[in-house]
């Protein structure tokens, strides 16, 4: 990709200006507050799109910083480039509803979608945080974010030996895991749902038992007082029922003995006296049978009074007997149900596990994270090696030799090695720092933009660096023969290419442009 031409319309402080870009080095050089800094956010933000902040930082964010000073509503610009052999230009339009952006092949025409991702086709599908960290060097950044970090490391895990980084496996793993994380949910609440319903069912059970147990003894309890009322004294019911008996024929013996007695003292009486006449005899007669009704009402009188003395005892030993009818028949129905949900309730704690299947899935999610952390590593180990080799050509070249090798950790924490010793980054000078961590952008940018060749922008970069050093970062970028845009307000580039005889276009932000 080569940027051709930028059309700030308006953004920032610039309102209609057109500049031209040349292939190999371009220098954009103005004094300070001239608008470099403007030009740099204005690329990037035609590339990229510009974000809105939220809250408070939407007071600073780069739409505020760079919102045009007048008519902010017709916040636009457009830029020209080539890629693939065809020419494109896209237009954005940054104020909110103030139309829809546009991408058009100038080669033949089409009209392109942002929308479906065909700018970032031409861009070799490159994110905004690659970008910013390798070919766009932003004024006093040459050192690389945490992003850069985790970008190559993703890139480390996708790479296949084919500069095939398409793959995020960042992203597979964060899926896999949110997975996984659901499963164990579901499991876990189907486990939590299973101990609640357990514990329900145990508290049913321990109810019943005890409902069970209160029967039990209630029917203990009844049949200890019948045999009390049935067999007191330890006499058997048909013992007792003889005696009663017996008592109420001795007493209706009685009864008749009398009877006869007066009987037979009626007639003695008659003899002795004599007594022969038709109607004394007939009075005496009367009299007899009088006395007769009188000991029979007598005799029927006792005999429902023994009904009476034994009935109620016959009665409440019936109601006993019925009690412990009852009794037995509820606890047989209780100590049914104890049983059934004692089954129930064991075999339901046996099947309380997660399900088989639900096993097999966890287990199906962790060997593919498994797997791919496995492969990524393995990845990583190959993609570094070839990292560090093009970090440690590349500072050659920049230190002319003097640090030929790198060691670098998965963070990008970076060490030097010389001929006879190593050196921690941290205890270097500025200058080699600043060297370390420009080979470092350039080395990841060889390898993550490796699709698209894209336009390398320094804003300020080289502000650290002594004549010596710029001229070895220069000679380098210069024999990679790519585009660059150099953004200075001083006049050693410039002085440093005419010295090295090597070719560049200038665009100067100081003049009219």
């Amino acid at each position: 990709m080569k940027l051709k031409k930028l059309s700030l319309n308006n953004f920032g402080r610039f309102r209609g200006e057109v500049l031209k870009l040349e292939d190999g080095i371009n220098v954009i050089y103005g004094e300070n507050e001239s608008g470099k800094s403007t030009v740099h956010t204005f690329i990037r933000s035609m590339l990229f799109g510009m974000k809105r902040g939220r809250g408070r930082a939407a007071g600073n964010d780069v739409y505020s910083r760079y919102e045009p000073w007048e008519n902010a509503s017709w916040y636009q610009g457009r830029m020209e480039f080539t890629s693939g052999g065809k020419e494109f230009r896209l237009t954005r339009s940054f104020a909110k509803g103030a139309g829809e952006d546009e991408l058009v092949c100038l080669t033949d025409g089409e009209i392109l979608s942002l929308e479906d991702g065909d700018l970032s086709v031409l861009l070799g599908g490159i994110s905004e945080n690659v970008y910013e960290n390798t070919v766009s060097v932003g004024q006093l950044k040459a050192r690389t974010g945490d992003a850069l970090a985790q970008e190559l490391r993703n890139y480390m895990a996708n790479y296949q030996g084919s500069n095939d980084g398409s793959l995020n496996v960042e992203a597979a793993l964060t899926s896999l895991k949110k997975k996984r994380k659901e499963l164990e949910q579901e499991a876990e609440l189907q486990r939590k749902a299973g101990e609640e319903e357990k514990s329900r069912m145990y508290s049913r059970l321990s109810y019943l038992e005890q409902d069970c147990r209160e029967a039990k003894e209630r029917l203990e309890r009844t049949m200890t007082e019948r045999k009390r009322e049935m067999f007191g004294n330890e006499v058997s019911p048909r013992e007792v029922r003889k005696q009663q008996e017996r008592f109420l024929t001795r007493r209706k013996y009685g009864i008749a003995c009398a009877v006869v007695a007066v009987f037979l003292a009626v007639l003695s009486v008659m003899q002795f006296f004599g007594v022969s006449s038709l109607f004394t005899r007939l009075g005496l007669g009367i009299s007899v049978l009088a006395l007769i009704f009188i000991i029979y009402q007598m005799f029927r009188y006792t005999r429902e009074e023994d009904e009476e003395i034994i009935e109620p005892e016959q009665q409440k030993i019936r109601k006993l007997n019925w009690n412990v009818e009852y009794l037995e028949k509820e606890t047989r129905q209780k100590e049914i149900q104890c049983q059934n949900l004692r089954e129930e309730y064991e075999e339901f704690c046996a099947s309380l596990t997660i399900p088989a299947e639900q096993q097999e899935n966890i287990a199906a999610v962790t060997l593919a994270m498994e797997t791919i952390e496995k492969i990524s590593r393995q990845q990583q180990s190959r993609v570094g090696i070839r990292l560090r080799q093009s970090i440690s050509e590349i500072l050659s070249e920049l230190t002319d030799g003097k640090y030929r090798q790198v060691s670098m950790d998965d963070d990008l924490k970076i060490g030097i090695h010389s001929e006879n010793y190593y050196v921690p980054l941290e205890k270097t000078s500025r200058g080699t720092m600043e060297q370390v961590y420009f080979a470092l952008r350039m080395a990841v940018m060889e390898i993550l933009c490796s699709e698209e060749e894209m336009p390398v922008l320094l804003d300020e970069t080289f502000a650290m660096y002594d004549e010596y050093r710029l001229e070895r970062a220069l000679t380098w970028l210069a024999n990679k023969k790519r585009q660059v845009v150099i953004f200075t307000c001083q006049k050693r580039e410039e002085q440093t290419l005419d010295r090295l005889g090597i070719p560049y276009h200038k665009v100067d932000l100081s003049v009219d442009l």
